[in-house]
């Protein structure tokens, strides 16, 4: 089997910014994503006008330029003024293309 490295960008967001943040995952050269509902709470501070309960869940598998490319384009575009968080964790796929 070939095992090959990857990385999983999980992304969680307000709802209203799902299509755009998918925009900027295929603009990055993404190929698929996965989209969860999702609910919690963490230390930061709330929006004026967010919805505490509703958030969603992007995750792509995508190769580490492509997974930098993601995260930095989200950043830069959305950490100002909305409340979400992107993180990228290591990962090993098979099938490698896929992706």
């Amino acid at each position: 089997m070939n095992f090959v490295n990857f990385k999983l960008v999980t992304i969680i967001c307000e709802p209203i910014l799902v299509s755009s943040v998918i925009e900027i995952t295929e603009e990055a050269g993404a190929t698929g994503f996965t989209l969860t509902e999702v609910s919690g709470e963490g230390s930061g501070e709330r929006r004026s006008g967010e919805i505490p309960e509703a958030k969603m869940k992007l995750e792509v598998v995508a190769e580490p330029g492509v997974a930098s490319q993601i995260m930095t384009n989200v950043a830069t575009r959305y950490f100002k003024n909305y409340a979400l968080i992107t993180y990228a964790s290591d990962i090993t796929v098979l099938r490698s293309e896929k992706f």
